[in-house]
């Protein structure tokens, strides 16, 4: 019995020996791996990641904000070159003249056009033949179209040489007068402006800029 015991005490010295070296940190006070795996991020780790998430998030605001900006510049430009389309087509069609004029258009009808305001912001109207009345407005008889106003940040303003307030079509779908409008972002946005350009023939073009831009 004494010499089995012997036996099998080498046995299990033998294979404690094994375990110890396959698995260091199983070894009484080899703590140094076990620390090195639960230690975690260190503050200047999360410094700098919270610092690299921040600017992306910034970028990313910065484009959509721009993105958003330009499709409202996009949609107020061409608001404005389909209603010209439009009057453009009908005075043709109908053998009239057929115009748009700035107008606050914000209330109800009747409108009266703005005279000789060149900002558009605050809408417009399509009519045929005068729109003079004993009240100055626009009767509904003559009334085509109604554009509502544009957004408060957003500016639409004729700033050609011939800076229009209104603009008309004859019977043979020619202008009376060569201008343009153009639509114009915040004052904070980087956004390039877009200008509807309005030829003496009648052509119209959306250009990107200002009047300058304008053939």
């Amino acid at each position: 019995m004494p010499t089995n015991n012997r036996a099998v005490s080498w046995r299990l010295i033998s294979w404690m020996k094994i375990r110890g070296r396959r698995f260091p940190a199983l070894k009484r006070g080899n703590t140094k791996s076990c620390h090195r795996l639960n230690r975690g991020f260190s503050l200047i780790e999360l410094m700098v990641v919270l610092t690299i998430v921040g600017i992306l998030v910034r970028i990313g605001i910065s484009t959509y904000s721009s993105a958003i900006t330009s499709s409202n510049i996009s949609s107020e430009s061409n608001a404005l070159w389909g209603d010209l389309q439009y009057a453009h087509s009908q005075s043709i069609k109908q053998g009239l003249t057929v115009t748009l004029c700035a107008a606050n258009t914000s209330g109800n009808a009747p409108y009266t056009c703005s005279g000789s305001s060149t900002t558009w912001s605050s809408g417009w109207v399509t009519y045929t033949g005068s729109y003079t009345t004993t009240s100055g407005a626009v009767t509904q008889a003559l009334l085509l179209r109604v554009q509502q106003p544009l957004l408060s940040s957003y500016t639409m303003k004729s700033t050609s040489t011939n800076a229009l307030s209104s603009i008309s079509f004859n019977s043979f779908g020619f202008s009376t007068i060569r201008g343009s409008v153009t639509v114009s972002p915040p004052s904070t946005s980087s956004v390039s402006s877009k200008t509807v350009c309005i030829s003496a023939v009648g052509s119209l073009q959306i250009v990107l800029g200002g009047d300058s831009a304008c053939p």
